[in-house]
């Protein structure tokens, strides 16, 4: 019984939030990624949480979204590049 709830509580603390999943897709999106799956693959998100994630990025103005003939492609923003380069300093400040 305690090693099932033990195995519960792991999986449970190693889920990401919805900001670490954000932080993720900016992440991906600063490395170069522009298309959608892609960017799914890269940050292991399923369709439907990339998209929710796409929509709230692009509207706080973090990423854009742009047509490339008939496909959509993102592309990080230079307030997108700050936020990310917050996050990856509090997260190197709090580690150490």
């Amino acid at each position: 019984m305690a090693q099932i709830l033990n195995s519960d509580t792991r999986s449970a603390a190693a889920r990401r939030s919805a900001f670490e999943i954000r932080m993720d897709i900016l992440r991906v999106a600063a490395e170069g990624c522009t298309k959608p799956t892609l960017i799914m693959y890269q940050s292991n998100t399923s369709w439907i949480v990339l998209r929710k994630n796409l929509e709230a990025l692009i509207a706080a103005g973090f990423m854009i979204e742009s047509a490339v003939g008939s496909r959509t492609a993102y592309s990080i923003t230079d307030r997108g590049v700050g936020v990310l380069r917050a996050y990856r300093n509090l997260v190197y400040l709090t580690s150490s």
